[in-house]
């Protein structure tokens, strides 16, 4: 990053001048020049140390300001660039995102946008798997606040001893080895906190999070120094809050502070009309992910995915996909055969009710085809095996496959 130019001195003339080139970077930066003394007398060694070191000390200064150039130039960059991300991110999160046409997701759409442009704290509610932090996060990219820090943290996920540091930091030497740390609510100043399962909380760090909302100051564990916060809280729990209350589990000035605003995301179960567009949408998706194109459902077996109860309710029905995709051959056509076990008993153990809802020929087939994949596997592909099972030939067993769209491949 330094050189240095020297001119050679011939002390013994007191005519000679003795000059240095300073370069950083191959680039001159400056010079000293010493002309002739005024009493004559010329340089000595003496003189020529004292140069070097001046300039080398001037060096050194100029090097670091040249660098310290160019990391504020980098910062600025990444600034922008981080900006440009932000700005991105913030295109890609509106709130179609999160797919679903029925009427009660109709209503978390409209709840969404009208949010966005509140800065009032929001209490999500929904089951497990639902998709609450997709919400939040929909919220707050379509909210004022969508530059600015988006951080997320799971109560559960925390031990009720490192809930008070996590939350508001801690200063460096406040215990023997710790550092200093920035904690989420100062991580996400200016921008949006999601405390996801807040109903799992426990009760003391309830009353420290109730005075950061209301004072909008944190205190780092082992300092007495208040620093101010500016955060918009979006909160989310499966728990029936005003239950944990009366539990004596939850807060109920914490409850009124978190849920000035509330979205309710109904189960995939009480919106079934929702599956196929998100089995339709995790398939392609999985596609991508896997390096597999499959030739999508059969109508059969998105039926089975719509009748099945979901308690996992998204996240499981993204997790079944998964596993279809990863399973299944390429070309394949998504039929009963690829679904999870519990998936079809949960149906064979449906009731006479739902039995009566379709015609009897669908019934018939249905029947057939879960005879017919059950022998398979157990004779493990022997089709001669599984006509005499099934008391058919095996041309009329071939026929039937072939009407019921059974692959045959890999079948003896």
């Amino acid at each position: 990053m330094l050189s240095e130019l020297v001119t050679s001195a011939n002390f013994n003339d007191s005519t000679f001048t003795l000059w240095q080139v300073i370069t950083v970077c191959d680039q001159v930066a400056g010079g000293f020049y010493f002309g002739k003394k005024i009493i004559g007398e010329p340089y000595s060694r003496e003189d020529e140390d004292l140069l070097r070191t001046t300039i080398s000390s001037a060096a050194h200064v100029l090097e670091n300001l040249q660098l310290y150039s160019e990391l504020e130039h980098a910062r600025e960059r990444l600034a922008a660039e981080n900006l440009t991300l932000r700005q991105q991110v913030r295109k890609e999160m509106p709130s179609y995102e999160i797919i679903g046409a029925s009427i009660a997701m109709q209503k978390v759409h409209e709840n969404i946008e009208n949010f966005a442009k509140s800065d009032a704290a929001v209490l999500i509610r929904g089951e497990t798997g639902t998709g609450k932090e997709l919400v939040a996060r929909a919220i707050h990219y379509q909210s004022p606040r969508a530059d600015s820090p988006f951080v997320a943290i799971n109560c559960t996920a925390i031990p009720e001893s490192l809930v008070e540091s996590e939350f508001f930091g801690i200063e460096s030497g406040a215990a023997t080895g710790v550092k200093q740390r920035i904690g989420y609510f100062e991580q996400a100043h200016g921008g949006t906190l999601f405390i996801d399962e807040i109903g799992d909380m426990p009760l003391s760090s309830q009353a420290k999070v109730l005075r950061t909302l209301q004072e909008h100051t944190v205190r780092r564990v082992g300092s007495l120094k208040e620093i101010h916060v500016d955060v918009r809280i979006v909160a989310a729990t499966h728990q029936d809050l005003k239950n944990e209350i009366k539990a004596g589990n939850f807060r109920e000035d914490l409850y009124y502070r978190i849920g000035v605003l509330e979205i309710h995301i109904p189960p995939l179960r009480q919106r079934h009309s929702d599956i196929a567009v998100l089995a339709t949408h995790f398939l392609s998706e999985k596609e991508k992910k896997i390096g597999r194109v499959l030739q999508g459902f059969h109508p059969d077996a998105l039926k089975l995915l719509q009748r099945y109860d979901w308690p996992g309710n998204v996240r499981e029905l993204e997790n079944e996909i998964e596993r279809i995709v990863t399973l299944a051959d390429d070309g394949e056509s998504i039929d009963e055969g690829h679904l999870s076990p519990h998936i079809m008993d949960e149906y064979s153990s449906g009731s006479d009710e739902t039995l009566f809802l379709e015609n009897i020929r669908d019934a018939v087939d249905r029947l057939e085809k879960r005879m017919i994949l059950k022998a398979l596997a157990e004779c493990k592909g022997n089709k001669s095996q599984v006509a005499r099972i099934l008391g058919l030939s095996r041309l009329g067993l071939q026929k039937k496959m072939k009407r019921l769209n059974l692959a045959e491949k890999g079948m003896q």
